[in-house]
């Protein structure tokens, strides 16, 4: 799995969770497993008028559509839907990973996920966490 390989080649210290049944959302994930929401960083796909656009964020955030007009110069970027999201990433809904991808995908990272010690995140397979 090219996230597990990816952690390894940085030195990161991570877990692998095999899990019970496959999380559609952050909320799934903090009430199936326990993690605090905070510490569940999810992965959104927007699409616009341009290049799609990752954001990652912790669970208990919202992305915020004004702001991503305005770092991404796109009019009107809405979440994309789960055949796009697939078609884009090569993951599905559930397994989307943050710093894998076969394409060359604008990502934006909220800053506050640069603050949290552990997190919680997809590996490119929705039954398995990281």
């Amino acid at each position: 799995m090219k996230s597990i390989d990816y952690l390894k080649s940085k030195c990161i210290q991570f877990k692998i969770i095999h899990l019970d049944e496959i999380p559609r959302s952050a909320q799934d994930v903090e009430r199936s497993y326990g993690y605090p929401l905070n510490q569940v960083l999810k992965t959104a796909v927007f699409v616009g008028e341009r290049e799609p656009v990752l954001v990652v964020l912790p669970g208990d955030k919202r992305a915020n559509i004004e702001k991503l007009k305005d770092i991404t110069n796109q009019t009107n970027p809405r979440m994309a839907k789960p055949d796009e999201v697939e078609e884009i990433t090569n993951y599905k809904i559930g397994g989307v990973c943050p710093f894998t991808n076969e394409k060359d995908i604008t990502k934006i990272i909220d800053e506050e996920v640069f603050k949290i010690d552990i997190v919680n995140i997809g590996s490119g397979k929705a039954e398995i966490g990281i």
